[in-house]
């Protein structure tokens, strides 16, 4: 019998090429069932520690953000992350209407369910998947994407061991915001401050 779990996607940086970061982060935490309540106990404890309603990783300030992330490694979770150099990419689209960082973003996310997948199958595991809403019909849109485009075609090799697929939005999601943190730890990780300096404490506090 297959461990029920769900595959939590949220990202850091912007795809607004030439305009935005040069990193952009997808994140996917998997976290099983049966382990939730221990993490949303531990992000409810952090909130109320540190007097907020919610944990938006990037706008918080480096003593908070040290604490969320020693904290929230007392739960069991995995994380994966595709990272995209923005800098690297040239694209040129047939159609006007296709924007290349929606094109940029999908092709991430086959990245990143590929490699969900290939682990959950390994692991005997089944997941949902959460996607961290824009409140635009992009959702609906990246839905039909995963759905119709990576879940149903074989030569993505994304593995059957996806169930439903919904978008919410991370303020008010724990598991989301668990989500956020991963991928904006990553982006430190790689893109640098207005110093010049990258931050690679915090993921390296969660490996």
């Amino acid at each position: 019998m297959n461990n029920k779990c769900t595959l939590y996607i949220d990202e850091a940086g912007d795809l607004g090429f030439n305009r935005g970061t040069q990193w952009f982060v997808l994140s996917g935490v998997i976290v099983e069932k049966n382990d939730e309540p221990l993490i949303r106990n531990i992000m409810k404890n952090i909130k109320s520690k540190l007097n907020m309603n919610n944990i938006h990783f990037r706008n918080m300030k480096y003593e908070q953000k040290a604490y969320v992330v020693d904290t929230l490694c007392q739960g069991r979770f995995k994380f994966i992350s595709i990272i995209v150099d923005t800098t690297k990419i040239t694209l040129k689209t047939k159609n006007k209407d296709d924007k290349p960082s929606f094109i940029t973003y999908n092709f991430a996310c086959r990245l990143l369910l590929e490699r969900a997948s290939w682990y959950l199958r390994d692991n005997k595991m089944i997941a949902d998947i959460v996607l961290s809403s824009r409140g635009t019909s992009r959702d609906g849109e990246l839905i039909e994407y995963i759905r119709e485009k990576l879940l149903n075609y074989d030569y993505n090799q994304v593995s059957n061991v996806f169930h439903k697929i919904t978008a919410k939005p991370a303020a008010s999601w724990d598991m989301l915001q668990l989500a956020d943190v991963c991928a904006t730890s990553m982006f430190y990780f790689y893109e640098p401050n207005r110093f010049g300096l990258v931050a690679p404490c915090f993921i390296y506090r969660m490996l």
